[in-house]
């Protein structure tokens, strides 16, 4: 398959690509948050240093996920799903922000 088919076919699937990002992200910022906060109990931290251990790997994985989806939407041409994930996804960016202004 050509690159040329490959952008074409991601194109047309933009639509259903967008709502599944945009499920698939606030499932994921849910989960992040709570890991962030200790509201999970396979995260739950007992020392200062699991606690920032946690929201540290929270963190990446949040940061991980944003620049990988804007520079795979962007490449691939996928408008809709883009902008379904910058929207999804700013907001928890915003609250983890001040969150850690505030730790």
């Amino acid at each position: 398959m050509s690159a040329i088919g490959l952008w074409r076919q991601a194109r047309r699937a933009d639509r259903p690509a967008a709502v599944i990002v945009g499920e698939g992200n606030l499932l994921l910022c849910g989960v992040l948050f709570l890991m962030m906060i200790g509201g999970i109990l396979a995260f739950q931290a007992t020392t200062p240093a699991e606690e920032f251990a946690a929201r540290r790997l929270a963190g990446q994985i949040f940061g991980c996920r944003l620049a990988g989806g804007l520079m795979l939407f962007s490449l691939l041409g996928m408008v809709r799903a883009l902008f379904t994930h910058l929207a999804t996804m700013a907001p928890p960016a915003a609250l983890i922000l001040v969150l850690a202004l505030l730790w």
